[in-house]
């Protein structure tokens, strides 16, 4: 007896399915290397059951790899990762690969922070988005934790601050960025918080730095410099998504 062909719900299951995993890995080859389900169901508009589903069918496929681990609130997380061949699904051939047993817990939050804030600013239609990793060997005096180009065609170092720094080490990263907006690379950097007492300190902690070293002199900051540096929480950043929420 003659198997009948598909029928088209079946395409189209499988369709949606294919869509859903190239949605991943190109978010994934983009330089993010790996998520988590509660990011991935953000990316594909579903519950975090269905995401996690997803990607564990695209882990049996060999696209992603997932690993878990532990985290400083005492909880773990499960994290999934591009593979080479992942990479080669979504067509790109120079993309950072996940590695089992090469990524640091405590970065994962950091790292996991950046994406939800990259998923913010595309919805309010920034563009061109960078992770750090795609920006190293560029010859930067300070790499930001990602960069991307505002709806107003300025391109925006991001920093992800979930603690103040001391004044001497701002010091060092409002020098950084004079020059790189000195050269162009940036119109200004924008460092966005967990909190809003978080964003209060880091504002306050870089406002200490008066003067900084620049080719053997010291040149006092001005208010011209000062507003080049902007402070954010999670839930202000960026500036147009009271406008698109609003819209």
């Amino acid at each position: 007896m003659r198997t009948p062909p598909p029928t088209m719900d079946y395409q189209l299951r499988l369709a949606r399915r294919q869509l859903k995993q190239a949605r991943l890995l190109t978010f994934l080859a983009s330089g993010e290397t790996y998520t988590s389900a509660d990011i991935a169901a953000d990316i594909l508009g579903l519950s975090r059951p269905c995401a996690f589903r997803t990607l564990q069918g695209m882990e049996r496929d060999e696209l992603v790899k997932s690993e878990e681990h532990p985290l400083s609130s005492g909880r773990s997380i499960r994290i999934f990762g591009i593979t080479s061949h992942g990479a080669g699904m979504a067509g790109v051939d120079d993309a950072p690969i996940f590695q089992l047993g090469r990524t640091a817990s405590g970065w994962i939050p950091h790292r996991l922070d950046g994406q939800r804030m990259r998923l913010a600013a595309e919805a309010a239609g920034w563009r061109d988005w960078m992770p750090e990793r795609m920006m190293s060997g560029r010859g930067m005096a300070k790499v930001p934790d990602a960069a991307a180009t505002n709806p107003g065609g300025e391109r925006v170092a991001i920093e992800i601050e979930r603690n103040a720094k001391t004044a001497k080490r701002y010091a060092e990263i409002v020098l950084a960025y004079i020059q790189a907006f000195k050269s162009g690379t940036f119109h200004h950097v924008d460092f966005v918080c967990p909190t809003p007492q978080i964003k209060e300190a880091v504002q306050r902690r870089v406002g200490l730095v008066r003067s900084v070293k620049y080719a053997g002199e010291s040149v006092q900051l001005t208010d011209a410099h000062r507003a080049r540096f902007r402070f954010f929480d999670f839930d202000t950043w960026p500036p147009e998504r009271a406008e698109v929420a609003n819209g």
